[in-house]
């Protein structure tokens, strides 16, 4: 009786959220109403349904107590549960919709990490996802960098050639402002590397300010947002040389990049004060 009690549940919830995607007013009706409070005739312009339909999708959502109608302006809203709900089916929504987008990259994507709506990432693009060069996509962010007036990265994945195009727009006389937070794995590689710590301390010198920083932890994938203008993301491939990037001018996904790399700089230090013979 345990287990029928738990498949009946089962079925129910199931049931519950196909009645939701079945029809594609229903959940717009949510998408709207999680947007803020709207009239009967609000609702209608913008669903560009019939006054039946739409009286009868209403009264669905009502009986499930997704959406409630306040008294005194008769304005619908998401009830609380409409909001979980809601919100639930929209990261669903984008799970699925970068899933189509990136069917191969899906899986290594840290979208417990990215607070938007993964659905911005769906104007995105898999830079030289088709390239034989394993070192293709790097070489586009590097040159960003290099032609780009400033950058504020957070770095958990490594690869040399995003230093390496800085230097050459120092060279080249185009100093764009650049900050770089190195996560604990990659900072262990810029420290120890001699060739890798002669390169960037020559960097600082020759900008005379600290570009370079360190964490106490790791994070998932590399960040780099060029110009404000546009979110590189860099993670590993499976079993294979080279990086994945995808490339995102979605405006939520600047404001995350944003945000996060600043709450991670804060807690950063410089990357000088990891190495034991910083005089040197």
């Amino acid at each position: 009786m345990k287990w029928k009690g738990k498949d009946r549940l089962t079925e129910s919830t199931i049931e519950y959220i196909a009645f939701l995607t079945r029809s594609e007013h229903r959940f717009r009706v949510l998408n709207l109403l999680a947007d803020g409070s709207s009239s009967r005739d609000e609702l209608r312009d913008q669903l560009d349904a019939t006054r039946v339909t739409l009286s009868r999708i209403l009264g669905d959502l009502e009986d499930r107590e997704l959406i409630q109608q306040r008294t005194p302006d008769r304005v619908y809203e998401l009830s609380s549960f409409g909001e979980a709900v809601h919100r639930d089916l929209a990261r669903l929504q984008g799970t699925v919709t970068v899933g189509q987008t990136y069917p191969n990259l899906i899986s290594r994507l840290p979208t417990d990490w990215f607070d938007f709506d993964l659905r911005c990432l769906a104007d995105g693009e898999h830079v030289h996802g088709k390239s034989e060069d394993p070192l293709a996509a790097a070489r586009v962010v590097a040159n960003a960098i290099k032609d780009g007036s400033s950058c504020e990265s957070l770095v958990g994945t490594f690869t040399s050639l995003p230093m390496y195009g800085y230097e050459q727009s120092i060279r080249n006389g185009n100093q764009p402002e650049v900050h770089v937070v190195f996560d604990s794995n990659v900072t262990e590689t810029m420290v120890g590397d001699s060739s890798l710590r002669t390169k960037w301390r020559k960097i600082e010198s020759q900008v005379d300010t600290t570009v370079y920083l360190s964490l106490d932890e790791s994070v998932p994938c590399t960040i780099d947002l060029i110009d404000g203008e546009t979110v590189f993301f860099t993670i590993d491939r499976d079993q294979e040389t080279g990086f994945d990037i995808i490339s995102c001018s979605h405006p939520d996904v600047i404001a995350w990049a944003e945000q996060v790399i600043a709450e991670y700089r804060d807690r950063a230090v410089p990357l000088a004060e990891r190495t034991t013979d910083v005089a040197r």
